[in-house]
C-alpha cells in the first residue's frame, strides 16, 4: 500500500481540503482561485482526458508524478517543469519561539495585497488571491512592511503542509521566515497532524534550514505547471 505522501494533492483533495476543490472521477483540482494544484487517483492517459473535460481551456495546473509525465502537447501546453524535495518534521523542536515569536501576527483579508506582493517577489510557491483559505497565515510586519510570512496548505490526512515561507529582501537574516514557520507548525502539531513541506531540491540552503527544525527528506519528485489548450 502507498504512502500517503506519495500522492499528496490527490489525498487533500479528498480529505483534509475536499470543502476548497472538485472532484470527479478520479480526478480533482482546486478552486482556480486557490491554487493550481490538480489530482490524480491513478496517473494515465485515461485519468488526463477526465482531467481535460473536467477543467477549462486555458486553466494552468499543477500535476506531480514521480518519473515520466506522458503529456498529449496537442491538448496540453507545457508551461514549467520543477525538481522538488518532500520533506517531513518527525523530530518536532521542543520549543517552537524564538526571540521574533511575540512579533508574530495572523494574517487576514486586509493583508492580501501586500501577501500577494511578497510572494510575488520571493516566489516561495503559487500564491493567489485566495490562497490565503487554506487558513492559518502569520506574518512579521516592520514599519507597517510585511518582512516573512508562512501558512498552510495541502492537508492530506494526517499530514499538513507548511507553506508559502518567505521573507522580504530588506529584512532577511533576522530570523523572522524561521519565527513564522515554527509559529504555523506549531499549530499544525497542537491540531495532531504532522508538518511536511515542498521546496524546489535546488534550493539547498532552504533545505540545511528546514534540517536544522527537525525535517528530513522523504522523497523527490517533480511538478509540471501545464495549460488546458
Amino acid at each position: 500500500m502507498s504512502h500517503v505522501l506519495d500522492n499528496m494533492i490527490w489525498h487533500a483533495i479528498t480529505t483534509g481540503n475536499s470543502n476548497i476543490a472538485t472532484v470527479k472521477d478520479g480526478v480533482g483540482v482546486y478552486r482556480e482561485d486557490i491554487a493550481p494544484f490538480a489530482g490524480i487517483e491513478t496517473l494515465n492517459e485515461d485519468s488526463f482526458d477526465k482531467l481535460y473535460n473536467l477543467i477549462p481551456a486555458g486553466r494552468r495546473i499543477a500535476v506531480a508524478y514521480d518519473d515520466e509525465l506522458d503529456l498529449d502537447e496537442t491538448r496540453w501546453e507545457p508551461m514549467r517543469h520543477m525538481d522538488v524535495t518532500q520533506m517531513v518534521c518527525d523530530d518536532l523542536p521542543k520549543v517552537f519561539t524564538t526571540a521574533n515569536s511575540e512579533l508574530i501576527l495572523p494574517l487576514t483579508d486586509e493583508h492580501i495585497p501586500q501577501m500577494l506582493e511578497l510572494t510575488a517577489l520571493t516566489k516561495p510557491g503559487p500564491f493567489f488571491q485566495n490562497t490565503i483559505l487554506f487558513g492559518n497565515y502569520f506574518g512579521i510586519f516592520v514599519d507597517g512592511r510585511l518582512a516573512a510570512m508562512a501558512g498552510q496548505r495541502m492537508h492530506p490526512l494526517p499530514y499538513m503542509e507548511v507553506s508559502a515561507v518567505c521573507s522580504h529582501p530588506d529584512f532577511r537574516g533576522k530570523g523572522y521566515a524561521k519565527a513564522v514557520m515554527l509559529h504555523v507548525m506549531k499549530i499544525i502539531a497542537e491540531n495532531g497532524f504532522i508538518p511536511f513541506l515542498h521546496v524546489l531540491t535546488e534550493n539547498a540552503g532552504a533545505i540545511k534550514l528546514y534540517e536544522s527544525i527537525g525535517y528530513s527528506t522523504r522523497k523527490r519528485f517533480f511538478i509540471d505547471m501545464i495549460r488546458k489548450r
